[in-house]
């Protein structure tokens, strides 16, 4: 059995306050983008993971898919499963593979192996599993608050819009990411009243400044992309992929060692 699990991007990002959990809460737009990453399951004697695409440096046990399943374990029991992992979602961008790989798992398993988990269970799930994992169990437009956990669905498209992603060759952790980062004083505005023209003044993503400093070639792609004609740029959540949003489709000439994809919006 099969799951597609799609990319997100943050339209704007605010770090606020710590709380009390060691979580800082933030306050954020995320819109799904049709790149996706691929998931295929399949019952076996032993657990495996086969990486495919993208590859990424972790083990099985540490890869979140298989985090997913051995959640789903302590609940259910479910055999051993060859898991295959193709991955067209770049790592270490913001884009949230690996959460929508997980929650993608979570909703795989519960559909294969009939646990009739309900939403809101899967939702749970999700949050043991990361911050980004719960706005993947529906994959709409959102409002996101919390640690990320507060998912509220909201009626925003930008459906026939052009997106382009870019990613150079280097990255910055998490963690050093929240060490750098100047947080907030003050809430995004609410984009259901903002137009398009609006969004590079309003909604930024509050990593940015810091990033820009540490990795100033991020920078560099945000300005080329703005100058070919992108209505709004921005780095995508605390990774280094920046994605611009256009009217219409655009021509980009970029480093051969960027990585880089278009496509349409739903």
């Amino acid at each position: 059995m099969i799951a597609y699990t799609p990319a997100k991007i943050n339209i704007g990002l605010r770090i606020l306050d710590k709380r009390p959990d060691g979580f800082h809460n933030l306050d954020s737009y995320f819109y799904p983008v049709p790149l996706f990453d691929i998931i295929e399951i399949k019952t076996q004697n032993t657990d495996e993971l086969v990486q495919t695409g993208v590859l990424t440096s972790t083990s099985m046990e540490e890869n979140l898919v298989y985090k997913a399943l051995s959640l789903l374990r302590n609940d259910f029991e479910i055999p051993p499963q060859k898991i295959h992992l193709h991955k067209q979602i770049p790592v270490q961008a913001g884009l949230g593979g690996g959460s929508g790989n997980a929650s993608g798992m979570l909703k795989l398993l519960n559909e294969y192996f009939k646990l009739n988990i309900p939403k809101e269970k899967l939702l749970e799930y999700a949050a043991e599993l990361g911050s980004d994992c719960p706005f993947f169990i529906d994959e709409k437009p959102a409002h996101i608050t919390g640690r990320g956990e507060i998912i509220e669905e909201i009626d925003f498209s930008l459906k026939g819009v052009h997106i382009a992603i870019v990613k150079p060759p280097v990255a910055m952790s998490t963690a050093k990411a929240f060490q750098l980062v100047n947080r907030s004083n003050e809430d995004l505005k609410d984009i259901l009243n903002l137009k398009k023209k609006e969004f590079q003044k309003q909604m930024s993503n509050d990593f940015e400044t810091s990033f820009y400093q540490e990795l100033p070639e991020v920078k560099t792609i945000k300005n080329q992309l703005l100058r070919s004609g992108a209505f709004y740029a921005s780095l995508s959540g605390s990774g280094s992929a920046i994605f611009a949003l256009f009217d219409t489709k655009p021509q980009l000439q970029l480093n051969s060692s960027y990585f880089y994809w278009s496509g349409l919006l739903q």
